[in-house]
């Protein structure tokens, strides 16, 4: 049976060789039909010409400005051609041009213009003006022999049917002169300089967000994070608490702030006063005085409250000091006000997101709290005890759980869902609430069913959803996301950079990871050995060989983020790329390419300077 087997395999293999061709014939077969790939389209006189001209248009690029003086001789042409064909010939300052025939019906009739007594070598443009249009089109360029005479032979590029007779211009260069850098080239230049600094800034933003979510990405770190679902529990009930206290203090710090500063002097006594208290708090905290003795943890968490609150206090009434200096400085720095403009940007942008950062601290903080204390009470608490501990939080932090997701899918109005539930905060709780609790009484009840004791991998749920968002982030394109914060924020570069900062998290976020899950484990395990903590781990064993490759994909990203930045300029979002569309739209070709130049000419710049830093780094 085996030998007979055997023999049939080579058969076998054949078939199946022959039918996976026919399969990927048949299949580049439809993808030919659905590309609709036609070989014989650029190969029409039309469209090589319309390549031609193109080409020539944007090896013109509008580089320099001059001077110029031109003399036009104007001729008429018919559109279209009357019953008699004849030419139509003019005389201007001794030059004779003569247009045959006059007329055109169709864009594939050949009109021919020659000129005599032309100056030698003397060169310009033919022009047609279309009736009813306020632009001009090309049509062709003529150069004289030595003995001043040319000819040239060109098709319309439109028909504008008019019983009028349209007029067609030859514009001869008599005299130019170079003045200087011309208008688009001094565009591009404030362009690409606006377009690198968006990178910058978009990197810069992206690289410290991308930091520390790359150390929930990595699995080697998230492996050993294992938790009791009590503790697990406890910490989704004090998420929002400990976010909500966070930010609300918060809050109250930057309006008392604002209130403090109201008067320009009160603003800077109050400034010195609670940044001389925050530094006294800090001499006098006595975990940092004396480290070595034993200290009450009421006295060091007061300390600590207390030195946080200063601290807080103090950078929110620098934000208003900063609001106000910048303000001033732009009214007087003249061409140097964009420096009051950064520290304005600033300032704000630190007024903004203090509640922000401090409730996100708060919540990492009911995290660490929950878990710390919900680990301690079921590893030490008899099996019954805990096992009733573990199914009371499960109930309440499910139901917490359950509102949240409920809350998220009305603000986002998930397939309309908003329509069929409350718009307000305390109503949509109140409609919740017992499908929450019920929930949360299933799950409490299964929860009963496992050992209270038993540790769950929540380190491998926070790996797996942080690298699921990575991915769906990195999945959109920076072009989507452009449009997205164009409608959010508007027109301009702001746009662009929120964009680029988004993009930039989710891609350096997931090459960071990699880094970390590459690293030697042996100074990782050697300093755990020592009975160091998780932080301290990542600090003395991890960061060391992390660094080198994290500043290179830095560097990269940057260069990435130029060259995204000008594709991102099409929907709105500033740089370049902004205005090499619109120059696109008015068929603007010659100063199109300016900008295509400044764009290959910074991106093999960066390009450049970023692989030797690579290159040292590595």
């Amino acid at each position: 049976m085996s030998s007979r087997s055997s023999k049939r395999q080579p058969g076998n293999g054949r078939i199946r060789n022959l039918l996976i061709f026919l399969a990927a014939i048949v299949l580049f077969a439809y993808a030919t039909e659905v590309t609709q790939i036609d070989l014989q389209e650029p190969l029409k006189p039309r469209r090589q010409e319309n390549l031609v001209s193109l080409l020539r248009e944007l090896a013109r690029p509008d580089l320099l400005a001059y001077e110029t003086e031109t003399l036009s001789t104007n001729i008429s042409i018919r559109m279209p051609c009357p019953d008699e064909i004849k030419g139509s010939q003019v005389t201007n300052q001794g030059r004779t041009v003569l247009l045959t025939p006059n007329c055109a019906t169709t864009t594939q009739d050949m009109l021919r213009v020659q000129g005599e007594g032309f100056p030698a070598n003397a060169s310009g443009l033919i022009r047609w003006f279309p009736a009813e249009s306020a632009t001009t089109r090309r049509l062709a360029q003529f150069k004289a022999d030595a003995t001043g005479a040319f000819v040239v032979e060109f098709t319309m590029p439109d028909i504008r049917e008019t019983a009028e007779p349209q007029r067609i211009e030859l514009q001869e260069l008599t005299a130019r002169r170079i003045v200087g850098l011309s208008e688009t080239t001094w565009l591009a230049l404030d362009k690409i300089v606006e377009t690198v600094l968006m990178a910058l800034m978009a990197s810069t933003i992206g690289t410290l967000l991308a930091i520390p979510i790359s150390f929930m990405a990595a699995r080697n770190l998230m492996t050993d994070v294992k938790l009791p679902l009590a503790a697990i529990m406890g910490a989704v009930l004090l998420v929002p608490v400990g976010g909500w206290v966070g930010w609300w203090g918060a809050q109250q710090l930057v309006t008392a702030a604002a209130w403090m500063s109201s008067n320009t002097f009160v603003g800077l006594g109050t400034l010195i006063l609670f940044a001389g208290m925050t530094v006294a708090s800090l001499r006098l905290n006595p975990v940092l005085a004396a480290p070595h003795q034993e200290v009450s943890p009421w006295l060091s968490g007061g300390f600590f409250s207390g030195t946080a609150v200063l601290s807080l206090l103090t950078l929110a009434i620098l934000a208003q000091a900063g609001l106000a200096a910048g303000a001033w400085l732009q009214a007087n720095l003249g061409a140097a006000a964009f420096i009051g403009n950064f520290i304005y940007v600033l300032s704000d942008l630190l007024t903004l997101l203090l509640p922000l950062l401090v409730g996100i601290i708060g919540a990492l903080m009911g995290v660490s709290a929950g878990g710390r204390y919900g680990q301690a009470a079921t590893m030490h608490l008899p099996e019954g005890v805990a096992r009733i501990l573990t199914g009371a939080l499960t109930v309440a932090g499910t139901a917490v759980f359950v509102i949240g997701v409920a809350y998220a899918l009305s603000w986002i109005n998930l397939l309309g869902v908003r329509a069929y539930m409350p718009t307000t905060v305390a109503n949509l709780v109140q409609a919740t609430l017992l499908p929450a609790f019920i929930i949360g009484g299933v799950v409490g009840l299964l929860s009963l069913l496992r050992p209270p004791k038993h540790h769950y991998p929540i380190g491998m749920a926070a790996y797996t959803a942080t690298r699921g968002a990575l991915n769906l982030t990195r999945s959109i394109e920076p072009l989507m996301m452009g449009f997205v914060f164009v409608v959010w924020v508007g027109l301009g570069p702001f746009a662009g950079i929120l964009a680029l900062t988004l993009h930039s998290i989710a891609d350096l976020g997931k090459l960071f990871s990699e880094q970390v899950e590459n690293i030697d484990d042996g100074p990782r395990e050697a300093i755990t050995a020592t009975g160091a903590n998780a932080v301290q781990s990542i600090i003395y064993a991890v960061v060391p060989q992390i660094t080198p490759h994290y500043i290179a994909y830095i560097f990269y990203r940057w260069d990435i983020n130029v060259r995204m930045s000008t594709i991102i300029g099409f929907v709105g979002g500033g740089g370049i790329g902004f205005v090499l569309q619109r120059f696109l739209n008015q068929l603007q070709y010659s100063r199109a390419s300016v900008l295509v130049i400044a764009i290959a000419i910074i991106v093999t710049v960066l390009d450049n300077v970023s692989s030797r830093i690579r290159t040292r780094i590595n």
